[in-house]
């Protein structure tokens, strides 16, 4: 099951994905604001604009969810430097940050815990789609006033 400890590593995993982006970008600001986590419903949908999935396998099993709003994806590639702000460059983004995200948690959780390439879904997701863990956890996070959430469906 995941409890605190696993929670930490996502936490970390999140404040040095946007701490290196702040870095290698010029931004001087920390405008990342991390809420409590709190258990996701069965049944509940989740979601926003954009939704990158990481399956993960090994010594722990399960699904890692990074769902973003639009708005967000766009300041992140304007600061990358992109000029053209389409969907697809939207979806690999967000496709690349759950990547970054779990592969960063990786170093935490040894090289047992085994990632895939992200999948992509645009919009809503019903949590019935997938098989997730009883203790299924959501982490509201913002940065630069764009809400977001890191869904971590992880058991050991």
């Amino acid at each position: 099951m995941i409890d605190r400890s696993h929670i930490e590593v996502f936490v970390d995993s999140l404040t040095r994905y946007f701490t290196h982006l702040n870095q290698s970008t010029g931004s001087h600001s920390d405008d990342l604001e991390i809420s409590a986590p709190y258990l996701l419903s069965s049944k509940e949908l989740v979601g926003f604009d954009y939704t990158g999935i990481i399956n993960v396998s090994g010594r722990h099993s399960g699904k890692v969810f990074i769902t973003a709003r639009s708005s967000m994806l766009k300041r992140i590639l304007l600061l990358l430097g992109e000029q053209e702000l389409n969907e697809e460059l939207r979806r690999d983004l967000i496709g690349e940050v759950a990547n970054t995200l779990a592969g960063n948690a990786r170093r935490h959780l040894g090289a047992d815990f085994h990632i895939s390439t992200p999948k992509v879904i645009e919009g809503v997701i019903e949590t019935t789609r997938f098989k997730l863990s009883p203790r299924c956890f959501v982490l509201p996070f913002r940065w630069k006033s764009n809400v977001a959430e890191l869904i971590i469906s992880v058991e050991s």
